[in-house]
């Protein structure tokens, strides 16, 4: 990058490819520099099945964006979506050393090198570490356990992981066209970014990001990321049953959007629209309300989905603020009625305009935008400690000082209590150094395999037994991930 102050985005849909640059105004906040839409193809559900096609559209995006920016883009963070994608759960604790003087920071660190120390399986990566809460002595919940009096520290973490080969394939595509990955970061927690305000995420919502090949689904609960999910059915279902209604493909999303509804009801039964065919001898007239019969059928599909997943989250009754609708396909008319229909709750439709320039919310004054500029607000966070073609320096916070305190001498064990989890050893410990940020859980570069979380909160019954495994060193301080739903990895 020719200035450290730009950020670039890209993020690759299954329709699109966005490339989005920023910089940091004066006042704090993102100035949009350049914003490129272009069409895509060998773009399957959120998965790069064909490497020309999404190189040529790649390119062109970020020399177009380039120019209007006026500098020369060698490297940019992008976002990631799909059923590749997914949440997994999992519980470990410590034993506090002195528990008369109360829960240490020492202490903390001990339970987060635990689970930075977990592996997932070799065919997926670790993107996110999320704690979702703290418990001491597995009875009292607390927001912030250095200090709380107690024996035992636990915890419980929302992992998000990533398969390894959607990763590789997107590095290979844009190393293709001379651009550096900086970090991948899941979409659905970028896009969230960009359209919540912070008493939705304190009091409960859902952001549901509906985008050509897959919908995300973001929920957010006492101001932390308690669930992500990719749903492989976007905006390309709903076009499909169209043009099986006669409807050439060219014109398919210009009827849907300028004449289509998602709710049929309210669609005249007799008006009627002439789609031109190859000849005027094969133009035909379809009635709108058919055509938007078509539109609520595969919609309902896709708000099942949701609800789906909104139960599986374990928060479908906590969502005081309801879903947010974002992504190019909430632009359809009464999509937002249908999904009040669907789903029970109150729905609102978002375009990108968290912390924006007042000049930039209005060239992104629409849903389509909001991952990419997620991805720059990520990125700009990150960009102060990962800046262009130079090494990743190490954030000093309150969190990795601890790491760099003189560490006391080992304590005598204490009286042993009842089945004990072994603890781990001072040599076990990971050495890696890894950024941590509150609340805002840090990119992670597509060539590592691991990255620390340091959010705060969470919980969740004493960890179970896990016998065998592919946890490699770890294996005798780890338990299994439990997924929502006790799906395991």
């Amino acid at each position: 990058m020719e200035k450290k102050n730009y950020v670039v985005a890209v993020d690759l849909g299954s329709t699109a490819v966005v490339v989005g640059v920023a910089a940091k105004a004066e006042d704090g906040t993102m100035a949009i520099q350049a914003l490129v839409s272009k069409p895509v193809q060998g773009v399957v559900a959120g998965r790069i099945e064909n490497i020309e096609d999404v190189s040529t559209a790649l390119g062109k995006a970020f020399e177009e964006a380039g120019a209007e920016a006026g500098i020369r883009i060698t490297s940019a963070y992008a976002g990631i979506s799909g059923d590749f994608v997914r949440c997994a759960r999992h519980t470990d604790y410590v034993f506090v050393n002195d528990p008369k003087n109360g829960v240490s920071k020492q202490d903390l660190a001990g339970l987060f090198d635990r689970m930075r120390n977990l592996q997932a399986p070799d065919d997926e990566t670790i993107m996110e570490r999320i704690p979702q809460n703290y418990m001491i002595d597995q009875n009292q919940e607390v927001q912030n356990p250095i200090g709380s009096f107690g024996s035992k520290l636990s915890s419980t973490f929302n992992f998000v992981l990533c398969q390894r080969t959607p990763l590789q394939r997107l590095e290979m595509a844009l190393k293709r066209v001379g651009v550096e990955l900086l970090g991948v970061i899941p979409s659905a927690m970028a896009t969230a970014e960009a359209v919540l305000s912070a008493d939705e995420k304190e009091e409960g919502v859902a952001v549901v990001d509906i985008g050509g090949g897959v919908t995300d689904v973001t929920v957010y609960y006492r101001n932390i990321v308690r669930y992500v999910a990719s749903i492989p059915m976007g905006a390309s279902a709903i076009n499909h049953d169209i043009r099986t209604m006669g409807v050439p493909e060219r014109f398919v999303e210009s009827l849907k959007q300028k004449y289509g509804s998602a709710v049929s009801e309210r669609v005249s039964e007799e008006k009627l629209i002439r789609v031109t065919g190859r000849t005027a001898r094969e133009s035909r007239d379809i009635l709108l309300r058919n055509l938007s019969t078509v539109i609520e059928a595969r919609t309902m599909d896709i708000i099942d989905l949701v609800n789906e997943e909104l139960k599986i989250s374990g928060y479908a009754g906590k969502l005081g603020y309801g879903i947010v609708l974002t992504g190019g396909s909430a632009n359809l008319k009464d999509i937002d009625e249908l999904f009040r229909l669907g789903t029970k709750l109150e729905v609102r439709i978002a375009k990108p305009d968290m912390g924006l320039t007042e000049e930039s919310c209005a060239k992104v004054d629409d849903p389509t935008y909001a991952t990419v500029v997620g991805l720059l607000m990520r990125g700009s966070t990150q960009s102060q400690v990962v800046l262009p073609q130079q090494p990743q320096r190490l954030v000093v916070t309150e969190q990795s000082a601890r790491k760099m305190e003189p560490q006391p001498a080992p304590q005598p064990k204490p009286t042993p209590q009842p089945a004990p989890a072994p603890q781990p050893k001072p040599e076990e410990k990971s050495t890696q150094q890894i950024e941590q940020k509150p609340y805002v859980p840090p990119v992670v570069p597509i060539s590592e395999t691991e990255q620390e979380e340091d959010d705060e909160d969470i919980y969740e019954d004493e960890p179970k037994e896990k016998k065998g495994g592919f946890w490699g060193w770890v294996k005798k301080i780890t338990e299994g991930f439990e997924a929502p739903g006790d799906e395991e990895i």
